[in-house]
C-alpha cells in the first residue's frame, strides 16, 4: 500500500518515530528506552518504555514533571510517598491495563514482580524530559558530605561511608537488581497510611465510552475517573481491521501515541493544504499537537491496540461528524464545493470510529 504524503518526509518525521528500532539501554534489573523532542521533534510530551525483571527496581526517585503510565504486560508493585511527616505510603500491585499517575516531585519506585517482571509505557508532560535525569536516592546521597550524611540518617560514619563508596560519582543506580523475596517480605512492615488520592487506576474495569459494532473502542481514564491525575490523562484504543479512529482534534491538549500491536496508517493535519503521515508498527510512536486534525486507521489484519497519553487532566475532542453535522447541509456543501445532495449523503453519525468500508458491489 502506498500512503500519499503531502509534505516532505522530514516534516512527517516530526510527528512519527520508529521507536521500535531504538536500542535498549541495559541495567542489572531491566532495560529502558526514551523518546523526547530530540527524536520526535513536534512532541510536547516525552515518553519511555521500561522492562523490569522480577526484583528489578526502578529506584527511589522523583522528577519535576508529572508521570502517567500504563502496564502492558506482566506485573509490578509501585509505591508513592505523599508529603507528610507521618510518611504515608501508597503501595499497589499493577497488572496489564492498570495505570498510575505521579504528580511532579512525588517520590516513587517500581519493582518488577514474578514470574516474568513487567513492561510499562510512561508519558511526561514535558517534551525534553528523560528519566535518566531524574533525582534519585543514589545520585543525591552520593553528593552529601560524610558527616552530614551520617547525621541525617542517624548512622555511623562507617555506615555512611559504605553508602558513598557504593554510589561513587553520583551516577544513579536507575534499575538495580534487588531480592524480590526480601522486598515482598519487608513491604508489609513499612508504615502505610491510606492517602487522600490513590495513584492507581484499573483501566480494564472501565465501561468503554465508545464501542463500535466491529469491536473498536476507546477505554479512557481522565480526571473525572482518576482524580489524582489532574495534569495528564490517557486511554487504550482498540481498532478493528480496516477500521479507523475517526478524524478528530483536541481543543486544549496534545496526543502522544504508542502502538502496542497492529499496523496503523496515521495522519496529522499540520497547516492549510498540508498533512503529515506514515505507517506505525508495534513499538512505534506518533504525535498530534492540540488543534491538529488527526486519525489512526488499522491497515493490518488483526485488532490494533494503541496507548494514547494527553497533557491535560480532562479529555475532550471534536470528531469530524460533530464538526460537519451540527450545521445545515448547505453550509457543508458550500465549504467543500459539493452539491447539497452530496452533502446530504455524508454519514454525520459516525462518532469515535469509522468502520471498514465494504468493497463495491459487483
Amino acid at each position: 500500500m502506498t500512503l500519499l504524503l503531502l509534505v516532505h518526509a522530514a516534516v512527517a518525521d516530526k510527528y512519527t518515530e520508529a521507536f521500535s528500532k531504538v536500542p535498549w539501554q541495559e541495567f542489572p534489573g531491566g532495560r529502558f528506552k526514551a523518546s523526547t523532542n530530540a527524536t520526535l521533534s513536534a512532541s510536547t510530551i516525552a515518553g519511555a518504555l521500561f522492562q523490569l525483571k522480577p526484583g528489578g527496581l526502578r529506584e527511589l526517585h522523583w522528577h519535576d514533571v508529572a508521570e502517567w503510565a500504563v502496564v502492558i504486560d506482566g506485573a509490578c508493585m509501585g509505591t508513592a510517598t505523599d508529603e507528610s511527616k507521618l510518611h504515608p505510603s501508597d503501595t499497589w500491585n499493577f497488572t496489564a491495563g492498570d495505570l498510575w499517575y505521579f504528580p511532579a516531585n512525588v517520590p516513587h519506585s517500581i519493582v518488577g514482580l514474578g514470574p516474568s517482571g513487567c513492561t510499562y509505557v510512561t508519558g511526561y508532560n514535558a517534551p525534553d524530559f528523560n528519566e535518566l535525569t531524574s533525582f534519585s536516592a543514589s545520585s543525591w546521597l552520593a553528593t552529601v558530605p560524610l558527616a552530614t550524611l551520617a547525621q541525617a540518617l542517624g548512622i555511623s560514619t562507617a555506615a555512611a561511608q559504605r553508602i558513598l563508596d557504593g554510589n561513587a560519582g553520583g551516577k544513579p543506580s536507575f534499575i538495580p537488581q534487588g531480592s524480590l523475596r526480601q522486598m515482598l517480605a519487608q513491604a508489609p512492615s513499612l508504615p502505610v497510611q491510606f492517602p487522600k488520592l490513590i495513584h492507581r487506576y484499573p483501566l480494564l474495569q472501565n465501561t468503554h465510552e465508545v464501542v463500535n459494532a466491529d469491536g473498536s473502542y476507546v477505554n479512557m481514564a481522565d480526571v473525572t475517573r482518576f482524580p489524582v491525575a489532574t495534569d495528564m490523562s490517557g486511554a487504550i484504543v482498540r481498532i478493528a481491521p480496516g477500521g479507523m479512529r475517526q478524524l478528530h482534534w483536541h481543543l486544549n491538549f496534545d496526543e502522544w501515541q504508542f502502538v502496542i500491536n497492529g499496523t496503523l496508517e496515521v495522519g496529522v493535519f499540520t497547516e492549510p493544504g498540508q498533512s503529515a503521515g506514515g505507517v506505525l508498527q508495534p513499538g512505534d510512536l506518533g504525535f498530534a499537537p492540540r488543534g491538529s486534525g488527526h486519525y489512526l486507521r488499522n491497515i493490518g489484519q488483526q485488532m490494533a491496540h494503541v496507548v494514547l497519553i494527553f497533557n491535560a487532566g480532562l479529555f475532550t475532542n471534536v470528531d469530524v461528524g460533530n464538526f460537519l453535522g451540527t450545521v445545515p447541509p448547505a453550509y457543508v456543501a458550500a465549504s467543500l464545493n459539493i452539491t447539497d445532495a452530496a452533502a446530504r449523503e455524508i454519514d454525520y453519525s459516525l462518532g469515535g470510529f469509522a468502520p471498514a468500508q465494504l468493497p463495491p458491489s459487483q
